[in-house]
């Protein structure tokens, strides 16, 4: 279909809108439809219980039934020697590199094995080992079938672990099968990640209590930063000015400052020594250098060549600096006009975080799919017994029939394909992601322009904006969408490849590979900066005139590069701008946040009582973060868009009555421009 819409080199909204990158488009439904494809097969053939749940060395979860092996009343892991849990390759393979059974309950006593003949027959009497038929104890607990000690052990989200004191446990004397004694601080080491969770546990229980009695100032604190910031962003229309042209005449007073004072200690020290910083050598010492007539004349040079150089770019860019300062004010006066704008970053995060999350149910769904494969991973013991050798790798998958049964397997349900299936998610989440944010950069950028190519302010607005730009930018440029987005999703999925290189090189020694590794990583991570940059201002470009994204990104490079110096103003007032609001937002909800909750305001508001006062003014703080940076990012999209329009507004219309400047008198003005017979217009 056709649709009419604005064209800046004339005056109306007379030139049609057709679908763009229309190949893109099937290619980005068609991908859609097989991602969506993968994830019912994960869901289908997946289950994550078994990656949440305890479960033992065949893979098999505690509390089901399996048939030939009901394990509904054993509903908690036990590890035969928690001490390996501490090794690295625990963390390499996803489990305990130590045999784990089912167990009803958890070891409430203590035993040992000592590998003394004398000592097995008492020992067998008195063993109550979970799960173990003896009748050769020294073979049974060689081979691995047996726990070679076990202690009062306490179950833990359905994991036993040692449930006594540390004055205890230094008194009793355990061994494994290797007769290696069993210390506190090896069964230390091995409970130490559930530990950890203990921890983190009983402090999430306590900030969610916290959470419950004051989830309803958090939410007032947040709407109060929603008002301060688009306050922030309405008052720039009157104190952008001001904010720079102080900024930058303090800057430049401070420099001159420094400089007078850097020549006045330069004469001092011309009195009081001359000894050179040659003479003096290397010190620790600075008031050293600081006596010497040198170092001020170091200061005072590099100073006085940096003051120079600020007061010759303020004179000579001070139209510049005007300009950027005049289009920042039109981009307050456009969100005024249309504040949905402000939240349209809603919308943005919504769609993102249900693609962030398909994409995490899917990866979990697919770490669970297939077949179990058991791989050894613990064949020590069998070395012992006759004619055993190292089986150390050796897989089987015939639901845990193993050649050996008697060795500790790891159970793993990565295959080969599953293992690609995960890139190919991970490459559709980052496709769909940045699609969203495109969507969001090219509808937010259709509105804005809306606004610029409105003769009449507000009266030429067309009605609902935001809306209209959105169905507009759905329905004919998915293509050029799914295009740039595609080309940014490349680039970081080579990123994250380079990145998982990077880190399987880390205990490498080849110095050259790491070098050129460094290298691809710094080169890649420049190519998206760039094409991210591009990629905006193509977006706008596609909103302005309804071209396919190649045309769209060639016409706005070329346009920037033919004003780069006006680009390069604009973007660091901008840039200056967005970096004091988000400052002041922040760090002045996080102060109100730490004088509620600290009971600084007592005669006025009683602050609820709470377990850690620092969560709710860390949780503040952080969300007015990103409130503040979702209503100023909407705003550098107004100020991109306003200038770019800007931009081609100079170069195609040339104030004539056929072709009148669309820019704002103040503009105009600035420029020394106007308008021949130009018609009456509210700026």
């Amino acid at each position: 279909g056709k649709e009419k819409t604005f064209d800046p080199s004339f005056k109306g909204p007379i030139k049609k809108r057709g679908c763009t990158d229309i190949l893109c488009c099937l290619l980005f439904f068609v991908f859609i439809l097989g991602y969506i494809v993968i994830g019912l097969f994960a869901w289908l053939n997946g289950d994550p219980v078994i990656l949440l749940h305890p479960t033992d060395n065949q893979g098999r979860i505690c509390g089901l039934n399996y048939g030939d092996l009901d394990l509904r009343n054993k509903n908690n892991l036990f590890y035969f020697d928690l001490t390996r849990c501490a090794s690295a390759a625990t963390l390499i393979n996803l489990q305990c590199q130590t045999t784990q059974i089912c167990v009803s309950t958890c070891p409430n006593t203590s035993w040992t094995y000592f590998p003394d003949v004398a000592k097995l027959e008492a020992a067998r009497l008195s063993h109550t080992s979970h799960d173990c038929d003896f009748q050769d104890i020294q073979t049974i607990i060689l081979s691995g079938k047996c726990a070679p000690y076990y202690l009062p052990y306490a179950p833990v989200v359905g994991r036993c672990i040692p449930a006594i004191a540390v004055d205890s446990l230094n008194l009793i004397s355990s061994a494994d099968a290797s007769n290696t004694t069993i210390t506190y601080q090896s069964l230390l080491d091995g409970t130490a990640p559930v530990k950890l969770y203990l921890e983190a546990r009983a402090i999430a229980e306590n900030i969610f209590a916290d959470l419950t009695v004051s989830w309803y100032w958090l939410l007032g604190m947040l709407a109060i930063t929603a008002v301060v910031a688009f306050l922030w962003i309405v008052i720039m229309r009157w104190v952008a000015g001001i904010m720079v042209w102080v900024t930058l005449l303090g800057i430049i007073g401070v420099l001159s400052f420094g400089v007078w004072y850097c020549y006045d200690e330069w004469n001092v020290s011309l009195i009081k020594t001359n000894t050179t910083i040659i003479a003096v050598g290397f010190t620790t010492n600075l008031s050293t250098y600081l006596a010497l007539q040198d170092t001020w004349l170091a200061f005072l040079i590099i100073l006085a060549i940096v003051d120079a150089i600020m007061i010759l770019l303020v004179i000579f860019l001070r139209k510049r600096i005007q300009i950027a300062i005049k289009v920042i004010e039109q981009s307050s006066k456009a969100i005024g006009w249309m504040i949905s704008t402000l939240f349209y970053p809603l919308v943005t995060f919504l769609l993102v975080l249900i693609a962030v999350s398909f994409w995490a149910a899917t990866a979990l769904f697919l770490a669970s799919t297939g077949s179990p494969i058991y791989q050894v991973i613990d064949s020590r013991n069998l070395t012992s017994l006759p004619n055993t050798t190292s089986l150390h790798g050796q897989t089987c998958d015939i639901n845990g029939i193993c050649p050996k049964p008697n060795v500790i397997y790891s159970t793993t349900y990565f295959h080969n394909n599953v293992i690609w299936l995960q890139v190919v998610a991970v490459f559709g989440m980052l496709w769909i992601v940045n699609w969203i944010l495109a969507l969001g950069q090219c509808t937010l950028a259709g509105a804005f322009a809306s606004y610029y190519w409105a003769w009449k302010k507000p009266q030429d607005i067309p009605l609902l904006p935001l809306y209209s730009s959105f169905g507009r930018s759905l329905r004919y440029h998915t293509g050029s969408l799914a295009f740039g987005s595609l080309i940014i999703a490349i680039v970081q999925i080579i990123r994250l490849m380079l990145e998982y290189a990077d880190n399987k090189l880390k205990t490498a020694e080849n110095k050259v590979a790491k070098f050129i590794l460094k290298c691809m990583k710094c080169c890649f991570w420049c190519l998206e900066k760039f094409l991210k940059f591009l990629n905006r201002n193509a977006y706008i470009m596609i909103a302005v005139y309804g071209k396919h994204f190649c045309w769209s990104a060639k016409e706005a490079f070329k346009l920037l590069m033919r004003n780069i110096i006006r680009a390069a103003v604009i973007d660091k007032v901008t840039d200056f701008i967005l970096f004091v609001g988000k400052l002041i937002v922040t760090v002045g909800m996080g102060a109100l946040a730490w004088a509620f909750f600290t009971n600084k305001f007592v005669s006025l508001l009683q602050a609820p009582t709470l377990n850690y006062y620092w969560m709710p003014i860390i949780i503040v703080s952080v969300a007015a973060y990103f409130v503040a940076a979702g209503f100023f990012n909407t705003f550098g999209m107004a100020v991109d868009t306003i200038f770019l329009c800007f931009l081609e507004d100079l170069e195609r219309n040339d104030g004539s009555e056929e072709k009148p400047y669309y820019m704002s008198k103040s503009l105009r003005d600035v420029l020394g421009k106007k308008n021949k017979k130009a018609k009456k217009r509210k700026d």
